[in-house]
């Protein structure tokens, strides 16, 4: 893989608690970005409390070592399509994105910015592949690194709103939906970003639930190395983890592994560069 240089690398990494930590500096469950979204308080605490039963029914089934990724499948659909129902009938509206964001406290792992500044120098194809909300994600970057951070190598794969034009109230969401199961490259395939990765033959993989370790399924022929950060339950889920990633990270640990690799192999074209 370094031999190969960053002409034939692909990086891949899911957003929630990927790189965005797990927990707040304060100690707390951070924020993912449909929680950003439920906490605000925006839309009432009536629509909190669905959110929150609809997450306390659910989660369980999307960790439990009990259950296989085809049985999970149907019920994280379910979850999905209702979290976003609600936000259609309780009258989310596109100003709400913003303001949300404006209030949370959204941070992200240590060595994010030296991590994605390698990326860009290097200009590796780098995909935010991600179950939460594409608007969220936008907004996040753009409150944390401005404009700057979106350079021509970054692409955001994820759940996209729909908003009336005249109202700004959300109508729904575009067709595909992205859920923690089925993050793979059929999602990825009608895209822009196919054309300019598929053929490479390198992939750096970030991730942090079973189903992240799919998103590279489809990409056929490939040398993938899989960097997975654990985050609850870890002596429970270390051994799982450890049969699906090459190297597991855990207690909020840092992107600095991740940021090494991509330097060493960005190194190659330096050597061949230089006289």
């Amino acid at each position: 893989m370094a031999a190969d240089g960053p002409s034939q690398l692909l990086v891949i990494a899911d957003f929630d608690y990927t790189l965005t930590p797990y927990h707040t500096p304060t100690g707390e469950h951070a924020h993912s970005c449909h929680g950003i979204i439920s906490g605000s308080g925006f839309l009432g605490h009536e629509f909190q409390a669905k959110a929150n039963a609809l997450f306390q029914q659910f989660y369980p089934i999307e960790i439990s070592p009990l259950l296989t990724q085809d049985e999970k499948e149907p019920h994280m659909v379910q979850w999905w399509e209702r979290s976003h129902k609600i936000m259609v009938d309780y009258g989310l509206h596109a100003h709400h994105i913003k303001d949300a964001v404006a209030n949370a406290d959204i941070t992200f792992r240590d060595g994010f910015q030296p991590l994605f500044a390698s990326l860009a120098k290097a200009n590796v194809p780098t995909l935010i592949f991600s179950a939460g909300l594409a608007d969220v994600i936008q907004a996040v970057m753009n409150k944390n690194w401005g404009a700057s951070f979106w350079t021509p190598n970054v692409h955001v794969i994820s759940n996209v709103m729909e908003f009336d034009p005249t109202t700004g109230r959300l109508l729904g969401f575009q067709e595909k939906l992205i859920h923690c199961h089925n993050k793979n490259t059929a999602v990825v395939r009608d895209t822009p970003f196919w054309d300019e990765c598929h053929s490479r033959r390198n992939v750096v993989l970030l991730g942090d639930s079973v189903g992240d370790v799919n998103m590279t399924q489809g990409l056929d022929g490939k040398e993938v190395l899989r960097i997975g950060f654990l985050n609850a339950h870890i002596e429970e889920r270390m051994a799982e983890y450890l049969t699906l990633y090459d190297v597991v990270i855990v207690n909020d640990g840092t992107l600095h592994f991740a940021h090494l690799v991509v330097d060493l192999i960005s190194r190659q074209s330096d050597d061949v560069a230089a006289p």
